[in-house]
């Protein structure tokens, strides 16, 4: 699949390094405000620019539909601009920013003025870019940008918290020295140029940072803030529902501080692959066999009007009958191939194709490459296909054009990275193909990808090709993250083409795409609410006219009952048939998908889901096929072999994933009635076989329930059609089925239990979760007052845990509610403390909290407000929408005024009475303690629970 498809979230990396700073240059020039084109016929927002007068750029966005107001600043300068002896200063600089300024001192006082009001703030440091960004409540706008503000006029870099951001950056660091692809990518550095910057340690940790002491570090940090915040380094984006007159006003109250230094261009950097021609064997902790062909190519950035590289893609990439993808996997060799460009700097960058085996395709190594070039070989032999870039541009020009809304934070963010690469004024028709690519420019992508100029990296646990190396050579550890790797030249034979003779001329190119949506007329229609159609006691179908957002798309879901009180191995059986069934209708589904009509068939404790989305033109034609194929479709062993393998690396592979990611997982688990253990899981899947897999999926199809449910730009005229064609296709099958609603296991008052769970990470991990027991149908009310807790607790808890203990880098209040089972989480990861002592301390803050005296009735209004601007946010899209209707659809209540009841409860909302239920609760220990950990060996007072 190519992962170039053209949507407004793509944007590439930076396209000039930065090296100095000097006094401001006259040549930076302010600019009166100005309307930025190319904004698509269905988005209702208004852009525009402007240059300050001390040279940062400005973009302005007002969108009336924003419900938070959100800024963005963009740095051009990341991690390349680290010093070479202190890998990880603009990693530490972008922590340290977020610690207190001049104006506001306080540590704490920027996250915590944010998240009281009802936001959220994050940055991230890449290559050659760093980027800040918040949202909050309109209302509280101007004074979080003047907070904002400070961050890049005058920040305190105090010295008192270098050290623990020290320890904050060493435990991100720390973190993911278990991650896969972390390992993997810096152990493919080792085939990068070593002179390149795109080679050296990123992250930054103790050895790196912790050499120094604090007042020479102190001195690093501020040198790389005067040297590269600067404001004509910088992109400042605001996005609010007010006027761009009221924006560019905030812009100048709050920015305009800014002093007016300058960055002086670097020189050009040297290249970021020496030597191509080489093969990398890297050693993963977890299953998986995957190969990546790295093509050198020059930079893309500069080339988002035509996107050559997306012809290339959209070629090798393609997933449907003929293709090379559909060859590897008829074979059973590929289970996914991915194309797409990566590494980016400007200057160059690396064209991938990613392959993730099977452990047939292990065995057939030499036919997997030469069927790759083979691909290559005919598409660069084949003249360019005029209808292929005609298909592209178009696809490119209606994703763009009917674009789903962007919330008003990933925006900022959005504009604020790509407009330090292109033209403010160039900005939205960035977004999307204006012309075709060249065929010189195709040709030009096309001649790099040739077996003297790859680079490729072979990731197994055990099973290697030897003999694509000229010579083998000794294991090394990389030893940031101890990664073994050998790293070795291209054999003269490989990737041994004759593998490949047979293949013909037309191998890997593909057919024009029938699915291509040609009427999009908006009806203008939009219905209250969902109402039915047709309703018996085996079959039901439900509609809405939606056209609010103005485009010409829909939804069809299609709901199947055919469990009730299901087993284990019923779980595990119907979890296969999804598997299996996605498996078998990747060829026949990637033209739609490719042309706008996505599919996903899911599966649950009643049964089966099947959806489709996109174009509505041609969509209930392609739900009808689903169908079809989903009546007629039985299991082949080949496949289920391959399916049994997978899901077993995967099961086996959980242990390795992020300690606080699988504290979450577990803890659903453990509360959720019905759930089997990894050891459950793993006897039933051995024991399945092609016979009992397709006997029970004859078995479930004979009878059930289906409902249905159409929305989206389409006239009821339209869902009659499609609800006749369905029931008339299944009405031998229909037949009654009983909804089974979550069922939750047994937990009481005043009791602890405890879940350990296995981790290859040597991190100490608790989850440590309250959960109230008197009911498992808690009102509105009730659930509302464990969200108002958490909002108040969150930024205290991260404050001393974080920020200023430093027990971890992963530090989060959460909201663990169950259905309708009250509960709040408090998780911290840490490398450093012990798991007893991470409970120790988690129970002595809920102990500290003295309700009456911390909460005042300002705070408490702020959280309400905060909640309640959660509620009364519209859907932004069709799919919200329609994802917020579909289980109040299928749910015997149908309750569609779910968020009214919702807000109705939070309007009711009083200090007092939160205050009386939290001692209730809490302080008069009225509720289950849960303790999800690894590492843990004391019993004595803690229940221990298992998932059986």
């Amino acid at each position: 699949m190519s992962i170039l498809s053209s949507t407004l979230y793509t944007f590439f990396t930076s396209l000039a390094l930065v090296a100095s700073v000097a006094f401001y240059s006259s040549s930076v020039v302010a600019t009166p405000m100005q309307t930025i084109p190319g904004k698509s016929a269905s988005d209702t927002n208004e852009y525009a620019t402007l240059t300050l007068e001390n040279g940062l750029t400005v973009i302005l966005v007002s969108d009336p539909s924003a419900e938070r107001s959100a800024a963005a600043l963009a740095v051009n300068a990341g991690n390349f601009q680290d010093p070479d002896q202190h890998p990880g200063i603009a990693h530490l600089l972008e922590h340290m920013l977020f610690l207190g300024t001049d104006k506001y001192p306080e540590a704490d006082a920027y996250q915590h003025f944010i998240r009281a009001h009802g936001g959220s703030h994050n940055a991230y440091t890449s290559g050659q870019l760093t980027n800040y960004y918040f949202d909050v409540l309109p209302a509280n706008f101007p004074e979080a940008l003047d907070r904002f503000a400070q961050f890049f006029i005058a920040p305190t870099l105090d010295s008192q918290y270098i050290a623990r951001e020290i320890n904050a950056v060493d435990a991100e660091y720390r973190a993911k020295l278990g991650d896969e692809t972390r390992r993997s990518l810096e152990s493919l550095k080792q085939l990068y140029n070593d002179q390149h910057p795109a080679s050296r340690f990123t992250v930054g940790n103790l050895d790196t940072l912790g050499t120094l002491k604090t007042p020479q570090l102190k001195d690093k940090l501020e040198d790389f803030f005067k040297r590269y915040y600067t404001p004509d380094n910088m992109v400042l984006t605001l996005v609010s529902n007010q006027s761009l007159a009221t924006l560019s006003a905030m812009t100048r109250q709050y920015f305009s501080a800014l002093p007016a230094t300058h960055t002086i261009s670097p020189p050009p950097l040297p290249s970021l692959i020496k030597a191509p021609g080489k093969l990398q064997f890297f050693k993963t902790h977890t299953e998986k066999n995957l190969v990546k062909f790295l093509f050198p190519i020059a930079s893309q950035a500069t080339e988002y009007s035509r996107q050559p590289t997306r012809y290339v893609a959209y070629l090798l990439g393609d997933e449907s009958a003929d293709s090379l993808f559909a060859d590897l996997k008829q074979h059973h060799w590929a289970q996914s191939l991915h194309v797409g460009v990566s590494q980016d700097d400007g200057q160059h960058a690396l064209l991938s194709v990613t392959i993730q085996l099977t452990d047939e395709g292990v065995r057939h190594s030499n036919q997997v490459s030469a069927r790759l070039f083979k691909a290559i070989e005919n598409i660069r032999r084949a003249p360019i296909d005029e209808r292929l870039l005609n298909e592209i541009h178009t696809l490119s020009q209606l994703n763009y054009r009917f674009h789903d809304y962007i919330a008003p934070q990933r925006m900022a963010q959005i504009l604020s990275a790509r407009a330090l690469d292109v033209p403010a004024m160039a900005l939205l028709n960035s977004f999307h193909i204006t012309q075709n690519a060249s065929e010189k420019q195709i040709h030009q992508i096309l001649k790099q990808l040739k077996k003297d100029n790859v680079l490729i990296q072979w990731q197994s646990p055990e099973v290697f090709p030897e003999h694509w190396a000229k010579t083998l050579t000794d294991w090394k550890t990389e030893p940031l993250y101890q990664g073994q790797y050998r790293t070795m030249t291209l054999a003269d034979d490989w990737p041994f083409m004759s593998q490949a003779a047979q293949l013909s001329t037309q191998y890997g190119l593909p057919s024009a795409n029938p699915f291509m949506p040609e009427t999009l007329t908006l009806q203008a229609q939009t219905d209250p609410q969902p109402y039915l159609l047709d309703e018996t006691t085996s079959f039901d179908f439900w509609f809405r006219a939606n056209s609010r957002y103005n485009q010409p798309r829909g939804m069809i879901f299609g709901y199947f009952g055919l469990l009730e009180q299901p087993s284990h191995r019923d779980s595990m059986m119907i979890q296969l048939w999804t598997r299996l069934f996605n498996d078998a209708m990747s060829e026949t589904t990637y033209q739609p998908y490719m042309a706008g009509l996505g599919y996903k068939l899911y599966s649950h404790r009643n049964g089966l889901t099947l959806r489709t989305n996109g174009y509505n033109d041609k969509q209930g034609e392609f739900f009808l096929q689903m169908i079809d194929r989903l009546m007629t479709f039985r299991a082949s062993p080949e496949r289920l072999n391959i399916a049994r393998q997978e899901v077993s690396k995967q099961l086996r592979n959980l242990a390795s994933q992020p300690p606080y990611a699988l504290a979450r997982h577990y803890f659903s688990q453990v509360t959720i009635q019905g759930n089997s253990s990894i050891d459950t899981m793993q006897q039933q899947l051995n024991s399945i076989t092609t016979e009992d897999i397709n006997a029970f999926i004859e078995t479930h199809l004979q009878r059930f329930h289906y409902t249905g449910y159409m929305t989206g730009n389409f006239l009821e005229h339209e869902a009659q059609a499609l609800k006749d064609s369905v029931k008339t296709r299944l009405a031998p099958h229909l037949g009654h089925h009983t909804y089974q609603y979550v069922q939750l296991n047994s937990f009481e008052p005043s009791k602890r239990y405890l879940y350990p769970f296995d981790t290859s990470s040597t991190d100490s991990t608790v989850l440590y979760s309250l959960i109230a027991t008197d009911t498992n149908d808690a009102s509105y009310l009730e659930r509302a007052y464990i969200r108002i807790l958490t909002q108040l607790l969150s930024s205290r808890f991260y404050n001393e845990f974080r920020t200023e203990k430093q027990y971890g880098y992963i530090v989060a209040v959460t909201n663990q509610t169950i259905e309708k089972t009250p509960a709040i989480g408090f998780l911290v990861q840490s490398p450093t403390l012990n798991t007893q002592r991470l409970v120790d301390e988690i129970e002595r803050f809920i102990e500290e909290q003295k309700w009456d005296d911390n909460v005042t009735q300002s705070e408490f209004q702020h959280a309400k407000t905060a909640l309640l601007a959660t509620f009364t946010q519209p859907p932004k899209n069709l799919r919200e929408e329609a994802l917020r209707e579909w289980p109040n659809i299928v749910a015997p209540e149908h309750n569609f005024d779910e968020r009214q009841d919702w807000i109705d409860a939070i309007e009711q909302l009083d200090r007092e009475a939160f205050l009386g239920y939290v001692n209730k609760k809490i302080e008069q220990d009225q509720v289950a303690r849960l303790l999800i950990t690894n590492k843990w060996q004391d019993l004595t007072i803690w229940q221990s629970i298992a998932i059986h």
